[in-house]
């Protein structure tokens, strides 16, 4: 047996002795099948008010169609004073109405403030005092409560607490209950806010969802000591999918990473989002993103009845194309995920292995040996320091070496179908190498809840293609001249050409396809409307869609490529750079790491089946065309 061989099955082995880590994340992902649906109590309340329907029928019609959590804002006492629990005036309001009354002079107008009535509901009073402490003054016959406006911790925004007859009614109707916090902007009235939540900690009320654009206690000195005493008390926190807010990651980190994924749809604000459309991106959010949680809003434009009968038919229809295996509940926190050190140097220790199996292309050995220890580098620095930084380094490195190498390696062309097929699974066989690598790196609840991710997304998408397209460039030449001194020199000699306009114009379309290309990656590229359509259909028959760039362009041009090159190698070879796409693809669908592995696998599983069918399909239209040509040719000829 070779060495490389050798090498391969020592990196083999590594990754399966280290596999444990591996199997707590698949567990942790598997074992979380609990999904909450939420709605705002502020929007059921517009609703209500708006309509002829009381809280209470809302709030069974929608419990019975599949709602499990209302979201309470803290209140503020111009909140309150907008639901008329309470009403207030400043200093020259209130002396202005009693100007002609016998109380004309009760009112100090020099001494600035606001002037409180005192709540008829006891629950509203007790809130006002425990939290602002404010003075009471007695106007004729009125008792207020009055807040200086020299009070630097409180003003009418300030939020002050929650709203207990309302927890009362929402729990009246088996619903739980989200408190919303935010960060008040100074250490005394976050202190009593905690106090508050402190309180009010019961079994059912034990999360938090951040609002704002802070996270509670950020930039406060004693932050930190807020968020510990509302772990230690049992509240967990949400996150909002591509939302974060400003300190959030110190929550996260303090928490460690005890933190619910959720997923907001908000209608208002996309207006062009149907029902249909709004259950199909909650079930895609729940079953691929480890989404646990998802906050819906009620319509607030047009008729408010049919508003409510819409949330209704959106929660009875995502109830309806939920996989089976998720239940509606409330959500769990990932089981903890601790990789033990050596699991880590194992896989480190493996990708060191990679690195130097796959730096054989270059067939020198001190720059062999130089990529090695680089490598060994970064493990070691991350070991000492404990940098994740050096641990994405690293899976960076990877990511853009196994595809380039996995194309590279197993460019080997002919035209017996078995031959390609053998190639092919020995390419992918690579690039799962380097996918278990980067995976069993990037482990653990941080990566799962999407506080620490992947980095480098982009270069993964681009490196590959440079790399394939270099080798081609030098395969072509070397095919024109055995000679690998004068390949090179070819290369370079037609670097060096006199640019012509076409030369110019060539390249601005080549960049405009690039451009394009990079823009498709990440979450923000634009999709037409019939490519989305085709998708959802292949999400509805699946599970899972397959990634169109892999099993419509990547894998079948990767395919097609090999039996190109067992005809004639040079054309072969060109075909090679969109036939990179397909593995680039495969191996960057694993780094997004808060989608669950089984779902990546089941997608890249079928994208790897369906690319190879694609790929026969492509050769048959290969040879059809190609013997069309051959006869047109003779006949002109």
């Amino acid at each position: 047996m070779s060495k490389q061989k050798w090498l391969w099955g020592m990196i083999v082995l590594l990754l399966v002795v280290s596999s444990t880590g591996m199997m707590k994340r698949w567990n942790a992902e598997q074992s979380n099948d609990a999904y909450e649906m939420v709605i705002p109590l502020d929007e059921i309340q517009t609703a209500s008010k708006n309509s002829d329907l009381t809280m209470d029928e809302i709030l069974s019609s929608l419990k019975e169609a599949g709602l499990t959590t209302v979201s309470l804002e803290p209140l503020t006492l111009k909140e309150m004073e907008k639901q008329n629990l309470i009403t207030i005036y400043e200093e020259n309001e209130l002396a202005a109405q009693l100007l002609f009354t016998p109380y004309k002079d009760e009112v100090d107008v020099t001494k600035r403030g606001y002037y409180i009535r005192v709540p008829d509901h006891a629950s509203y009073r007790q809130l006002i005092v425990d939290s602002i402490h404010p003075e009471e003054v007695q106007v004729g016959e009125e008792v207020f409560y009055f807040l200086p406006t020299s009070n630097h911790h409180y003003d009418l925004k300030t939020p002050i607490g929650y709203d207990q007859p309302a927890i009362d009614m929402i729990s009246k109707h088996g619903l739980a209950h989200i408190f919303k916090v935010e960060n008040a902007g100074n250490e005394v009235a976050n202190e009593q806010f905690v106090h508050q939540l402190l309180a009010l900690k019961d079994a059912s009320a034990g999360r938090l969802l951040g609002a704002g654009d802070e996270a509670i206690g950020f930039g406060q000195e004693n932050g930190h000591i807020l968020v510990e005493k509302l772990k230690d008390a049992g509240y967990y926190f949400y996150t909002i999918e591509s939302n974060p807010l400003k300190g959030e990651n110190k929550i996260a980190q303090i928490t460690d990473y005890n933190i619910i994924r959720l997923h907001s749809i908000n209608v208002n604000r996309e207006t062009k989002l149907t029902v249909n459309a709004s259950i199909d991106r909650t079930t895609r959010a729940v079953k691929e993103r480890n989404i646990r949680s998802i906050f819906y809003h009620i319509k607030t434009t047009g008729n408010p009845n049919e508003n409510i009968k819409e949330t209704v038919e959106y929660l009875t229809g995502v109830q309806d194309n939920m996989p089976d295996h998720f239940k509606l509940a409330e959500p769990k926190l990932f089981d903890k995920v601790t990789i033990p050190v050596w699991v880590t140097a194992l896989v480190l220790l493996a990708g060191i292995l990679f690195t130097f199996a796959v730096s054989e292309l270059v067939k020198w050995m001190p720059l062999r040996l130089v990529a090695a220890g680089f490598m060994a580098v970064l493990a070691i620095a991350y070991i000492l320091l404990k940098s994740t930084l050096f641990l994405q380094a690293f899976a960076l490195i990877i990511a853009v070496l196994a595809p380039t190498y996995a194309v590279i390696k197993t460019a080997n062309g002919s035209t017996q179908v078995s031959k390609i097929l053998i190639q092919y699974l020995k390419a992918v066989g690579i690039s799962l190498i380097g996918i278990v690598i980067v995976i069993g790196l990037l482990n653990g609840n941080a990566f799962i809840t999407g506080f620490a991710a992947f980095k480098g997304v982009k270069l993964v998408y681009v490196i590959p293609i440079l790399g394939v397209l270099l080798f081609t460039v030098i395969e072509i030449n070397r095919l024109v001249d055995q000679n690998l001194k004068s390949s090179l020199s070819n290369t370079v000699t037609l670097l060096n050409k006199e640019l012509k306009y076409w030369h110019v114009l060539l390249l601005v379309i080549v960049a405009g396809v690039g451009l394009f290309y990079i823009s498709r990656t990440g979450n923000s590229g634009s999709v037409s409307e019939l490519e989305l359509a085709f998708r959802q259909w292949l999400e509805n028959t699946l599970y899972v869609r397959p990634r169109t760039k892999e099993f419509l362009i990547g894998f079948p041009f990767f395919v097609l490529a090999l039996y190109v090159m067992g005809i004639n190698r040079k054309w072969g070879s060109i075909l090679l750079v969109p036939g990179v796409i397909g593995f680039l693809s495969m191996v960057n669908t694993f780094t997004h790491l808060h989608i669950p592995v089984a779902v990546s696998v089941l997608r890249t599983c079928y994208s790897v089946v369906l690319g190879f069918v694609i790929g026969l399909v492509f050769i048959l239209i290969f040879k059809l065309v190609y013997r069309w040509a051959s006869k047109a040719i003779a006949r002109w000829s």
